[in-house]
């Protein structure tokens, strides 16, 4: 890994303006971004074909796959740490992603700096 490069991550959110404003963020602050995408589909082929070292995982998305279940496909074939966004950490959301090894639920709105230890703390240097 280069020296300015803390590591991959994939995003998945389908609010565009979100999206935008993590991607910037996380490139700016020595990230790779190896995808940006919007659904749970899109979530598991981007874990499968380009491999990062950690995902941020919205769990409600507008198609017919939400991110736990993005998740819960995730984990048939890779461990990668999961982040999962959320507006709603309702107990029965956090039930839901039980079993799954999410690394750390993050409220939104993001805070920054929560973000940028989680993803320090679960990258390995």
């Amino acid at each position: 890994m280069e020296e300015n490069e803390r590591g991959s991550v994939g995003i998945v959110e389908d609010e565009g303006m979100i999206a935008m404003l993590l991607r910037e963020l996380l490139t700016r602050e020595g990230f790779d971004v190896v995808c940006t995408v919007n659904n749970g589909l899109d979530a598991v082929n981007c874990v499968r074909e380009k491999s990062p070292q950690i995902v941020l995982m919205d769990i409600h998305l507008k198609d017919d796959m939400d991110g736990i279940e993005a998740a819960i496909e995730i984990r048939k074939f890779s461990d990668i740490p999961i982040i999962f966004l959320t507006a709603n950490s309702d107990t029965q959301t956090k039930e839901r992603a039980e079993g799954l090894m999410p690394y750390i639920f993050l409220p939104k709105p993001i805070n920054k700096k929560l973000l940028l230890t989680a993803l320090r703390q679960a990258i390995p240097v």
